[in-house]
């Protein structure tokens, strides 16, 4: 690919931004008197993307490719086309970025003799498909056929580009798996030192990807390291993802004030950019005022940024704004709002993050492990055939046991992470009930059941071994049928299934406890079962996982810290 033209797939995902410029009049004036080719429009259009001027370059590249015509030259047209588009998608104007990439897909020949413009193509259709639909299967499948003719080509720059966006997919999906491509890009930038724009870029992607990891020292030194780069080389639009990363940072240290002043500078470099920027900063911010108890602030700042999403239409990061307002009340003792947000939250986050969509998300990150394994394959030439045969079956031998591994690791992080959640849930609707039976809107049911839970919480006695229903009905001066009833319309569940609620509720928080060393076979006593393979039976029908499985997904999941 024309070096010119490496700096727009990076742009796609990470540095859109859209200041309201315009190309100055001598640069009109030299480009009317010069007959300027194809090269000198690639390298105009390529300028007014590294300064953000995407309005100038919407008309500009929009023009061309409106006028195109037969005897114009085949790459400026297509190049015209992808710059349009990508244009179209950082002014946040989708329906426009669909008809040009609708107009350059059915100019499928004419892209032929250009297999460099196809991968910039593919890159420009993952920007869409990520900032208009989350759709990140299908932009995954679009940057790995990109990073695979960039391999192919020996490409080891447009190579890093590619690896970055695909980083940046995990990012917003807030996964620590893009460490490993943002990794690689810093290894391969750091071999080409003529180009420090790849290494300031390279350093905020690991900043952000370590910071999804919890490595806030390591993120707080790469985005140093892009910044002192940024500041020597004039690269503004990097600040604002850079002091979101130094924002989180100081946040870590319980440095509030600090924390603020990175924030609030990063606000100044994002209010011209698009509106992804600008959630970006606001979650930690939001955070940053709920944590320094500044509650007033926190309130009027998160509902201003939940109605800018909503007129945004930026639905990716509606429940996680919806998530702070919950925790904001749950932080000042409101349950009921608390409560009704956090449910508002879970129903949105739902929307976006389907399971169908996941699998196949988990599904395309095997495909590009193994796209990116053959490619390594067909590298190499060996003398003997039976040599490939092995190498090849033992390479799928790899790949199968990679992807098995992996989808389990997946589905176990899932299914702790979605008990958890049960967990949090169900202690909301506790508190939201005890309030509304300590205000006398309670009826006769929900003060008995007031009464065991106040038995099931202070008193834990789901600990004996003893316990049944006629002994609980005892203690509460009620019949087994009438608080068997009272159970199942407030817990939702049977006695048993109440009963072992509490009891694996207490065995995850041993399984969680880092300093716990106890044996898991001799849990089960604590927790008032008989036997141990009736607390892993009940363990395994309530988690999804056995107990070791759980505590070992939670040891690799404790020193992350949510974003």
């Amino acid at each position: 690919m024309n070096r010119t033209l490496r700096i727009i797939l990076f742009a796609l995902l990470l540095f859109p931004l859209c200041f309201c410029a315009h190309p100055d009049d001598a640069v009109q004036q030299d480009k009317e008197e010069a007959g300027m080719d194809t090269g000198d429009y690639i390298a105009l259009f390529n300028s007014y993307c590294r300064k953000g001027l995407f309005d100038s370059l919407s008309i500009e590249a929009g023009e061309i490719f409106k006028s195109r015509n037969g005897g114009m030259d085949t790459r400026l047209v297509l190049v015209s086309g992808l710059y349009s588009a990508q244009a179209a998608i950082f002014m946040d104007d989708y329906p426009k970025a669909a008809r040009y990439l609708d107009t350059l897909s059915a100019m499928e020949k004419a892209f032929e003799p250009y297999p460099d413009l196809s991968a910039l193509l593919d890159g420009i259709r993952a920007s869409y498909e990520i900032k208009d639909g989350f759709d990140y299967p299908s932009a995954l499948i679009h940057l790995t056929n990109a990073l695979n003719f960039y391999r192919e080509d020996g490409d080891a720059l447009n190579m890093c580009t590619a690896l970055f966006n695909i980083s940046m997919i995990y990012f917003f999906r807030r996964d620590t798996t893009g460490c490993d491509y943002a990794r690689q890009a810093i290894e391969i930038s750091s071999r080409h030192p003529d180009d420090p724009y790849m290494m300031c870029t390279a350093n905020v992607v690991m900043s952000m990807m370590l910071l999804v990891k919890g490595d806030y020292e390591g993120a707080e030194n790469h985005a140093f390291m892009a910044k002192e780069i940024a500041d020597e080389c004039g690269y503004s639009l990097v600040y604002s993802r850079i002091y979101m990363v130094l924002g989180y940072a100081a946040m870590s240290r319980n440095d509030f004030a600090e924390a603020e002043e990175f924030l609030k500078k990063g606000f100044m470099y994002a209010e011209h950019s698009d509106a992804d920027f600008y959630f970006e900063l606001a979650l930690p911010y939001g955070e940053m005022l709920i944590e320094s108890g500044r509650f007033d602030e926190a309130e009027s700042f998160i509902a201003n940024t939940l109605e800018m999403v909503d007129k945004n239409g930026n639905v990716r990061y509606r429940y996680q704004i919806l998530a702070l307002l919950s925790k904001l009340y749950e932080v000042e003792g409101n349950v009921f709002d608390a409560f009704e947000y956090y449910k508002m939250s879970s129903a949105s986050r739902d929307s976006i993050l389907n399971i169908n969509k996941e699998a196949s998300f988990n599904n395309l990150l095997d495909l590009y492990e193994h796209a990116s394994l053959q490619n390594i394959i067909r590298k190499r030439k060996f003398d003997m055939y039976v040599t490939v045969f092995i190498c090849i079956l033992s390479s799928i031998a790899g790949v199968l046991f990679f992807y098995l591994y992996r989808r389990q690791r997946k589905q176990n992080k899932e299914l702790v992470l979605r008990y958890q959640d049960y967990l949090k849930r169900d202690e909301m609707l506790r508190k939201y009930m005890e309030q509304s039976r300590q205000k006398g809107n309670g009826s006769a049911e929900e003060d008995l059941f007031g009464k065991l839970e106040k038995l099931m919480r202070e008193e834990k006695i789901y600990l004996s071994n003893e316990i049944s229903l006629d002994k609980l009905a005892s203690i509460l001066g009620t019949n087994r049928t009438y608080i068997s009833r009272v159970i199942n319309r407030y817990a939702d569940k049977s006695f048993w299934g109440y009963v072992n609620m509490y009891r694996i509720s207490d065995a995850t928080k041993m399984l969680s406890d880092l300093d716990n060393d106890i044996q898991i076979k001799n849990m089960y006593e604590k927790l008032g079962y008989n036997s141990a393979t009736s607390f892993f039976r009940v363990f395994r029908d309530e988690v999804g996982l056995s107990p070791s499985k759980y505590r070992e997904e939670i040891r690799r999941m404790k020193p992350k810290v949510a974003l």
